[in-house]
């Protein structure tokens, strides 16, 4: 395995392939979700989920899958008429594949247990009290966690890029304006319904 694969895997498997693992990403995100109690809000963006049931979890993250795939295609049509749903897709849901490992550390680390500490302590206008320890698991899994959203990033992109055949760097701006745009009102409307 070259980098190639590994930051473009859609130039080198097949469209079912990357369907069957994107499939797989997909079911295994709802999982690592309904474990960490995490609901997904939009793409590269989850919010704690007390309470929720499997299916409503399953709800959200399908439903943040389909906006973001509906609204690439919308784009990659704009650019490329010839632009297949099938490959933006695999482009969404490969990208997916990073974010499990996302989820499932902030489960790993404990990152609510000192979330709560961190905040209780800002509330009382203390100073900071807590574990050295806790305090390096956070910053390491900060750091980790934004290598995976900058990698999820590229896979999206580039699947993208593959899908769209797109060259111009104003294309690229456009894309990456439009997917923050789409994220933020994802983000901001998703939460209104309880699934």
């Amino acid at each position: 395995m070259n980098w190639q694969t590994l930051f473009n895997p859609f130039s080198k498997f097949s469209e079912k392939t990357l369907l069957a693992i994107g499939i797989l990403a997909s079911i295994l995100l709802i999982i690592a979700c309904y474990f960490t109690d995490t609901k997904m809000d939009s793409l590269l963006h989850f919010s704690p989920a007390k309470d929720l049931s499997f299916n409503s979890i399953a709800l959200y993250t399908i439903i943040s899958l389909i906006y973001a795939i509906v609204l690439l295609f919308i784009l990659g049509k704009i650019f490329n008429s010839k632009t297949r749903i099938i490959d933006i897709v695999n482009a969404v849901l490969v990208s997916q594949v990073p974010v499990i490992v996302i989820v499932l550390g902030t489960k790993l680390i404990k990152l609510d247990k000192i979330s709560k500490q961190i905040a209780e302590t800002s509330a009382q206008n203390k100073v900071l009290d807590i574990n050295i320890f806790d305090l390096m698991y956070l910053m390491v899994f900060s750091f980790g966690s934004l290598i995976f959203i900058i990698y999820s990033f590229v896979l999206l992109f580039n699947g993208f890029k593959t899908a769209t055949n797109i060259k111009k760097w104003q294309h690229i701006v456009i894309f990456a304006f439009v997917l923050l745009v789409g994220i933020l009102i994802c983000q901001t409307f998703l939460p209104q319904f309880k699934l």
